[in-house]
């Protein structure tokens, strides 16, 4: 008789993500399946990390677990740059609070900041 163990049925549903073994949670990914069991449609959800559910916000639903987790890190490094942007002008904490774009926003903007053409070729020495 074969070995069988409950693992072989196991199934992960949620990941937190963090930057190292003991960085700070920045998101969390969790799998979602719907429809027929025979053919069941998969969806990834990203949202940023807060302790509880309640403190979460949407960054967005992905059809894979590695474009979840790239949505997350890009989540990461846009808060970054607004937080670091806003800063800069010594914008106070309760301010930066109030003024927070959505997670989505967030994450559109700073892809489409991404995608952008650079200035121009770069100079060259004379």
């Amino acid at each position: 008789m074969s070995a069988w163990h409950p693992v072989a049925n196991a199934h992960a549903s949620e990941w937190t993500l963090r930057q190292g073994e003991q960085g700070q949670p920045y998101a969390v990914v969790r799998r979602f399946v719907f429809g027929d069991p025979n053919h069941p449609e998969v969806w990834f959800r990203a949202v940023t990390w807060a302790p509880t559910s309640d403190g979460r916000e949407l960054i967005g639903w992905c059809r894979t677990l590695e474009a979840a987790a790239s949505a997350g890190w890009d989540h990461r490094c846009a808060y970054e740059s607004w937080r670091h942007h806003m800063a800069s002008k010594r914008t106070d904490a309760a301010t930066m609070s109030r003024l927070r774009p959505p997670a989505a926003e967030l994450v559109r903007f700073y892809r489409a900041a991404l995608r952008r053409p650079s200035a121009g070729p770069p100079l060259q020495p004379h």
